[in-house]
C-alpha cells in the first residue's frame, strides 16, 4: 500500500483532497497533512510517504524548496505540484527539480486527481519491481560466482586443472585471485552436522553463505582474501601475503579468533582453522592445503575452535595403540564381578595414557577404543539371549559414533555411556535387576514405540507418583525415563530406515515424531549420524 502526504497552507484544500479519494480502495493510504515545507519534513521522517502532493507558495519553506530537498535526501519520493494559473513559471522550475507532474487546484476534479495519483503510483511500483529484480539478479550473480569459484578451487586442489588453466578460467568467469603470494588456510566448521540446527538456520547452504559473508567481512579490514567451500563444512582460505601485506602469526591468530567470536555471536557456530603456510603461487596451494587439513586433525586432542600452524605441529605417530594385556585381564575380571568402580578405573587409566603419551593419529586412537569396547562384547557373548532387543542392535551404533567423533573428549563421553549401559545390563543378567514395574514399563515402551509416552503416563501405568517413579527408574536403569524413551525410538527408527527402507519422515512418523528437524537432532544424538546419511555409512 502506497503512502500519500499532502502539503498546503490552505486547510480547505488539504481536507478536500483527503476526503475526495477512497484511498484504501486504490491500495493507497493517506498518512498526513502539513501546512508548509518545514512541517512536511518532520512528517516525512515519521510517516515515510511514497507520494507528496505539495503547494508551491507557502510560508517558512516553499514547495520548490521542499521538492529540491526531497530530490537530494529522499530521491525515491514522488512529488506532485498543486498550483494556480499564475504559477506556471514556478511549476516549470518544480518539474526541473524533480516533480513528476502538476494539477491546477482551481479546476481540480476528484477523477483527474485520482488519475494522476494512479499514474504516479504505477511509476513507484514499477521502480520497486525493477529494484527487486536488480537485487535478485545481483544476489544470484554473487551466488553463482561463489559456486564457480568453489568448483575452480576444487579442480585446482584435486589436480584436474593446472595453475595456468585456473588463472585462465577464473579470468573468463570474472573470479580472479587478484594477488600472487598467499597464506593457505584450511577452515572446518566444528560439529558440522549439528551446526544448522544449532544455528537455527536449519539449512546447510544458508549456513555456508552466512559463514562466508562473516569470513569476508572479518578479513576485509586486514587483508585481501579469496574463499571457497571445497566440501560440506570445509573451506579454503587464501590471504594476500605479498610484501608488507603479510600478517604475522600473532596478527593472524588474533584475526581468526575475532572471526570465531563473530561466528559464535551471529551463527552460534565455531570453526577450527589450520594455517598450511605461505604459497609463492598457485602451484603451491594444493600441497599446503593438504598439509593444513592434516594438521587440523589435532583438533581431536585440542578441541573445537582451535587454531594451528602446520610448521609448529609434529606429524602424528601412525602405528597401532596397544592396550596392556594386564589391564585387559583386569577389565574382564571387573566386568564379570559387577565391579563398576574397577571398570571405570581401568578406562580412566587408558584415556589418561592417550592424553599423556605421544600424539597418535586419531584413527589409531579410535581403533584402540573400539578394541577396548570389544572386550565388553566378548564378556557378554554368553548372555546375548538375556539382553533387551534394543541392546542387541547397538554395537554398530557405538562403532559409528566413535569413528565419526571429532574430538577425544567426544569419544570419552561415548565410552562412558557405553560402559554405563553394559554394566547396567550385567546387573540385570546377574539377577540384580530392576523391579517388575520398571521392566513392565520398558516393555510397554518397546510395544508402543509410535506413541509419545510421557513421564506422567509411565508413572500412572506403574501405579506410582511421578517423582517416585522418576527416582526409582533412574536409579535402576541409570538414565532418565525421557532419555530412555528417546534412545529406544531412535534405535527403532534406525532399524526402519535400514531394514525396511523407509524414508526419514516415514521412520519419524512410525516412532511418533512429526517434527522432522527435531527427529534428525535426536537421531544424531543417539545414533551418531544424520538419518539422511546413515545408509551411506552402513
Amino acid at each position: 500500500m502506497l503512502k500519500v502526504l499532502i502539503v498546503d497552507d490552505e486547510a480547505l484544500v488539504r481536507v478536500g483532497i483527503q476526503s475526495c479519494i477512497q484511498w484504501e480502495k486504490y491500495d493507497m493510504e493517506f498518512v498526513g497533512q502539513a501546512e508548509d515545507g518545514m512541517q512536511a519534513l518532520s512528517l516525512i521522517d515519521t510517516t515515510k510517504p511514497d507520494i507528496v502532493l505539495t503547494d508551491i507558495l507557502m510560508p517558512n519553506m516553499t514547495g520548490l524548496e521542499l521538492i529540491e530537498h526531497l530530490s537530494v535526501h529522499y530521491p525515491h519520493i514522488k512529488t506532485i505540484v498543486l498550483s494556480c494559473h499564475n504559477e506556471m513559471d514556478a511549476v516549470k522550475r518544480a518539474m526541473k527539480l524533480g516533480a513528476e507532474d502538476y494539477i491546477l487546484k482551481l479546476s481540480m476534479k476528484p477523477d483527474s486527481l485520482l488519475e494522476l495519483l494512479l499514474k504516479v503510483k504505477g511509476q513507484v511500483e514499477n521502480e520497486r519491481l525493477q529494484k527487486e529484480v536488480k537485487i535478485t539478479f545481483e544476489s544470484s550473480l554473487r551466488a553463482n560466482k561463489q559456486v564457480i569459484k568453489n568448483n575452480l578451487y576444487k579442480k585446482l586442489i584435486g589436480g584436474s586443472i593446472t595453475p595456468a588453466e585456473f588463472e585462465k578460467e577464473s579470468a573468463i568467469m570474472q573470479v580472479p585471485l587478484g594477488f600472487g603470494q598467499m597464506l593457505v588456510i584450511y577452515g572446518q566448521i566444528d560439529d558440522y552436522y549439528y551446526a544448522p540446527t544449532r544455528s537455527r538456520l536449519k539449512d546447510s547452504h544458508l549456513l555456508s553463505v552466512s559463514f562466508l559473508n562473516i569470513l569476508k567481512e572479518g578479513v576485509a579490514e586486514n587483508a585481501k582474501g579469496s574463499f571457497a567451500e571445497l566440501s560440506e563444512g570445509e573451506y579454503l582460505i587464501l590471504l594476500d601475503a605479498s610484501g608488507h601485506t603479510a600478517l604475522s602469526d600473532t596478527q593472524l591468530t588474533g584475526l581468526l579468533q575475532k572471526i570465531n567470536a563473530s561466528l559464535k555471536r551471529y551463527l552460534n557456530i565455531t570453526v577450527t582453522f589450520s594455517v598450511g603456510g605461505r604459497a609463492a603461487g598457485l602451484r603451491d596451494v594444493p600441497g599446503l592445503y593438504s598439509k593444513a587439513k592434516y594438521t587440523a586433525e589435532y583438533r581431536f586432542y585440542h578441541g573445537n575452535e582451535s587454531i594451528f600452524f602446520a610448521r609448529k605441529m609434529p606429524d602424528f605417530i601412525d602405528k597401532e595403540v596397544i592396550f596392556d594385556m594386564e589391564e585387559e585381564k583386569l577389565l574382564i575380571e571387573y566386568i564379570g564381578a559387577n565391579d563398576d568402580e574397577g571398570v571405570r578405573a581401568v578406562i580412566d587409566r587408558f584415556f589418561n595414557s592417550l592424553l599423556s603419551g605421544s600424539k597418535y593419529h586419531p584413527l589409531r586412537i579410535k581403533t584402540a577404543v573400539l578394541n577396548v569396547l570389544y572386550i565388553f562384547k566378548k564378556v557378554f557373548k554368553p548372555y546375548e539371549d538375556s539382553l533387551f532387543p534394543v541392546q542387541d542392535d547397538a554395537n554398530s551404533k557405538w562403532t559409528e559414533t566413535i569413528l565419526e567423533a571429532e574430538t577425544l573428549m567426544d569419544i570419552r563421553k561415548t565410552v562412558d555411556e557405553y560402559v554405563a549401559g553394559m554394566m547396567r545390563s550385567m546387573l540385570i543378567i546377574k539377577g540384580q535387576g530392576t523391579r517388575t514395574e520398571i521392566a513392565g514399563i520398558k516393555r510397554y515402551v518397546f510395544e508402543n514405540i509410535d506413541k509419545n509416552i510421557t513421564l506422567d503416563d509411565a508413572a500412572k501405568f506403574s501405579n506410582m507418583s511421578r517423582s517416585y517413579f522418576s527416582y526409582i527408574f533412574k536409579k535402576a536403569i541409570g538414565e532418565s525415563f525421557t532419555n530412555f524413551v528417546n534412545r529406544t525410538k531412535m534405535e527403532k527408527a534406525r532399524e526402519l530406515i535400514l531394514k525396511q527402507n523407509l524414508k526419514v519422515y516415514e521412520a519419524a512418523e512410525k516412532v511418533g515424531i512429526k517434527d522432522e528437524a527435531y527427529f534428525s537432532k535426536l537421531f544424531k544424538k543417539f545414533i551418531g549420524v544424520n538419518p539422511g546419511k546413515i545408509k551411506h555409512r552402513e
